[in-house]
């Protein structure tokens, strides 16, 4: 999904009367705005496309009706490939997504894309995809994406999160589990748990100021990589994944728009953990790392590395159609060793902590709130201590159910507060913002 945009530095402090009348009447007119986009919009001519093939409804795979957050059936349904169905014939395997939204920052933002203003930004195409995504064989299915962000520059529709596998259960004696084998463009995409970085919270940022400001290189790599790992679920318990990426050529880059900065040679990938399903609740603990060789960032030979380790937790209780709450974390560690051929800065060590708490009510109304942390260094020495706490309240008016199923939405209020910002509290606060967000799925 989408990742935040990096933070800007604040500049021309906004009176007080910005937060007057005027500034009331904006956020006025992008929630009227937001709900027309949303409730009044011509309804598509089919559903998102796994339910329709499922014949299930978005709340079988997802807390609150609406991605990414899975149920156990979900994460079942991924695992086994994307291929169950509901035996009819007929399913196209097409979806549509869009993304508006609007942001307000205490302090004005420095423009970084066409069109942008210091401040009160409403972006009406934040992000639109396109899906292809469904059954292509008994034991083969996808899930591929494509992505246009009006504040990318150069604005393009490009390769985004696309996940290929096979899958196949199998029984040795007393075990049994599924076996697969996922090509992908991004690491940790083929992952089920909402921990990692492809699928952790936030699910939807401002583009203009929001979010975890510092992300491992293994968070930043998704569509400038291509790779394939095999995995396997034993007894429902035990989950081992191990694969390799290699970086785009330079032709393929270009031609999907999605760059081929991100790694040199291969790139060994793995990830391990335990599950486990108590009653209505469920519990999850694992382990994940990469070692990364990137394109030169010293200017040397082009032998700087990068690992990236990291552990995760989750915990899940699902009531039915009633209540839910989940708990996520992450803590990784990244270690940058770089090339001293050109007497660079030697080495850099970079802490985040990613954690998380959710509670949904009927599949409808959500609330969530993270917490983040970050220390250390990264990119020669750069200071990238900063924290936060991130609120978030959503409505799924469709969630539970619906009479229209040819579209789903979200309506999604967000508040970040900066503690402290790439290793100063001095106007750290300046970026927090007001993030308010349509997120339509057809």
């Amino acid at each position: 999904m989408e990742s935040s945009a990096p933070l800007r530095a604040p500049t021309q402090p906004i009176a007080f009367e910005r937060e007057g009348p005027g500034f009331w009447r904006k956020l006025i007119l992008a929630v009227l705005g937001l709900l027309s986009l949303g409730l009044l919009s011509t309804p598509a001519q089919a559903v998102p496309a796994f339910a329709r093939q499922t014949g299930q409804a978005c709340i079988a795979c997802h807390v609150g009706g609406f991605g990414p957050q899975l149920t156990p059936f979900g994460r079942a349904f991924k695992l086994g490939g994307y291929t169950l169905t509901d035996g009819k014939s007929g399913h196209i395997p097409l979806s549509a997504m869009l993304v508006s939204s609007y942001t307000h920052t205490t302090e004005d933002q420095t423009p970084f894309y066409n069109g942008m203003h210091g401040n009160d930004n409403f972006v009406a195409l934040q992000q639109a995809s396109i899906f292809l995504a469904g059954r292509l064989s008994d034991h083969v299915g996808m899930m591929g994406q494509a992505t246009y962000a009006e504040t990318e520059e150069p604005a393009n529709l490009a390769w985004d999160n696309t996940d290929v596998r096979f899958a196949h259960d199998y029984t040795v004696g007393n075990t049994s589990g599924i076996f697969g084998v996922s090509v992908n463009n991004n690491p940790t995409v083929s992952d089920v748990w909402n921990t990692v970085p492809a699928w952790q919270y936030g699910f939807m940022t401002s583009p203009i100021s929001g979010g975890v400001p510092f992300a491992p290189l293994m968070a930043s790599l998704g569509g400038s990589v291509l790779g394939t790992t095999a995995y396997t679920l034993i007894d429902n318990h035990w989950y081992i994944e191990g694969g390799a990426y290699h970086g785009l050529s330079n032709y393929w880059g270009n031609l999907l728009h999605a760059g081929t900065w991100g790694v040199t040679g291969y790139a060994p990938y793995f990830r391990a953990n335990y599950s486990t399903t108590v009653g209505s609740s469920t519990y999850e603990g694992g382990v994940l790392g990469m070692n990364m060789k990137p394109t030169t960032i010293t200017g040397g030979s082009g032998t700087d590395s990068v690992k990236d380790i990291g552990i995760d937790g989750t915990y899940q209780y699902i009531d039915g159609n009633n209540h839910s709450v989940t708990v996520n974390g992450l803590y990784m560690q990244e270690k940058a060793s770089y090339d001293q051929s050109a007497g660079a800065y030697p080495g850099d060590t970079a802490k985040t902590l990613n954690l998380n708490a959710a509670y949904w009510i009927h599949n409808t109304y959500g609330a969530t709130i993270q917490y983040f942390n970050v220390n250390g260094t990264a990119a020669l020495g750069s200071n990238v201590q900063s924290n936060g706490v991130v609120w978030e309240l959503d409505w799924n008016p469709f969630g539970q159910s619906w009479v229209d199923p040819e579209k789903n939405l979200r309506l999604g209020l967000q508040y970040t507060t900066y503690n402290k910002l790439n290793g100063t509290s001095q106007g750290a606060s300046g970026n927090n913002s007001l993030f308010l967000y349509m997120w339509l799925a057809i």
